[in-house]
């Protein structure tokens, strides 16, 4: 298994800005309002103060990495449009995360924003161009009430090993007219945070020449059938990045009709190398039961 990423205080930070000639092919795709498979919770958000859910605590490379964990877990309501799943939160004043993307945020009043991620394939040969990238998953934010303090968009970075990787770190906007980078405010063991933000399409980048010795966090998933006695299966590395994940799931989709099963399998205790490639063991003690196809 091969394991590969491809691909600023806004108004205060200088930001270098791409013209619409340099973005080449990587154009907005619109998308109409949300009117269909909704999944609603009384018309909010549904706010949970349990534990942690999307913090991958069991990374023990990265767990001496100050962390801010003070924020209600939330699930967003959810719905699909053209194939494509968006995420909504309605929220009073508070510390928030959602529990399916990790983003982070901070309002002092009624806000409500919505999300969906978007491919990185069509920016990969201009972040190479740029120097950079990616460093977590490209979100397409939009406030539809309100402005948040704070955001704090995840990354999959570990910073346990080489924590000056926080210096590598910039948010690039896919803007209408182009690109754009900049300046992190702060970052923290999952997240980079910026202060009062203007939204358009943003992700974590890192520099490209950190991304050889950089170490990343990672899931596994599994995909297992038996066909008249033949085991066949299909493992899946991924950065911790949902929207692979979910670029996974909806590629794997027609298969589980088929007899497949998935199996979101323990994720590494530690870090991985980005760019290098890895075996994985199962011990005799485990046991995977998917349904038998005759």
């Amino acid at each position: 298994m091969s394991l590969s990423g491809e691909s600023e205080e806004r108004g205060i930070a200088s930001k270098r800005r791409y013209s619409e000639r340099e973005r080449a092919n990587a154009s907005i795709n619109s998308l109409p309002q949300d009117t269909s498979s909704t999944r609603d919770h009384g018309g909010e958000s549904c706010i949970k103060s349990g534990p942690e859910k999307w913090i991958p605590q069991s990374c023990k490379t990265c767990d001496h990495v100050e962390d801010s964990t003070h924020r209600l877990q939330i699930e967003p309501l959810t719905s699909t449009v053209q194939g494509v799943t968006m995420f909504r939160h309605r929220t009073p004043k508070g510390s928030y995360e959602c529990t399916v993307s990790g983003l982070r945020w901070l309002c002092e009043r009624d806000v409500i924003l919505k999300y969906h991620f978007r491919n990185w394939e069509p920016y990969s040969q201009l972040l190479k161009d740029m120097q950079y990238t990616q460093g977590g998953p490209l979100l397409d934010i939009t406030m539809e009430l309100g402005e948040l303090e704070e955001v704090h968009l995840p990354h999959f970075v570990c910073l346990g090993t080489n924590p000056s990787l926080r210096n590598e770190m910039k948010i690039l906007h896919v803007e209408e007219h182009g690109v754009s980078l900049e300046e992190v405010h702060e970052v923290t063991r999952f997240h980079a945070k910026i202060l009062h933000p203007k939204f358009s399409s943003a992700s974590v980048v890192l520099k490209y020449i950190a991304c050889w010795n950089v170490d990343v966090h990672c899931d596994v998933i599994l995909y297992l059938a038996v066909k008249r006695s033949t085991v066949i299966s299909r493992l899946y590395l991924l950065l911790r990045n949902s929207s692979q994940k979910e670029a996974v799931q909806e590629r794997e989709k027609g298969q589980l009709s088929q007899g497949y099963s998935e199996f979101l399998l323990s994720s590494p205790n530690g870090s991985l190398k980005l760019n290098n490639w890895f075996a994985l063991k199962n011990p005799l003690s485990t046991s995977v039961n998917p349904e038998v196809q005759f």
